[in-house]
């Protein structure tokens, strides 16, 4: 069995879980990735790299290989944004850490205590006044 957790050709719209991010609009940085323990995906560690909460971490899961498809379509989805928000690929040679980008969090639908990555947006988003 190969540890192809990039592969996915999907572009549906869908929500994006995560775990330990304050709310609001962050420039992260990922700084590592590893396997999840049951060999089902990735785990991804985001560090805020400015503002009020320089230095928060927080992880997410891309269960890439989970046994319910729609987890494992979202995972992949996920990691194109990711890929999107940076201008490259995201391969086993072109990883996801090391990439500076900005997510938008918010409050998860289903659990008040946990935070939802809204969007995955270029590091230097401009917004356009119209």
């Amino acid at each position: 069995m190969t540890n192809d957790y990039y592969g996915f050709t999907s572009t549906d719209e869908v929500k994006y879980d995560a775990q330990g991010l304050p709310l609001g609009e962050h420039k992260v940085m990922i700084i590592g990735e590893e396997p999840d323990s049951k060999d089902r995906g990735i785990v991804a560690e985001f560090e805020i790299v400015e503002g009020e909460h320089k230095g928060k971490r927080g992880k997410v899961w891309y269960l890439t290989k989970h046994e319910n498809a729609t987890t494992a379509n979202i995972a992949k989805q996920n990691i194109k944004r990711i890929a999107d928000a940076t201008g490259r690929a995201v391969s086993a040679t072109s990883p996801l850490k090391g990439r500076v980008l900005r997510v938008s969090v918010g409050v998860q639908k289903n659990d008040a205590d946990r935070t939802e990555i809204k969007k995955y947006l270029p590091a230097d988003k401009v917004d356009l006044p119209f």
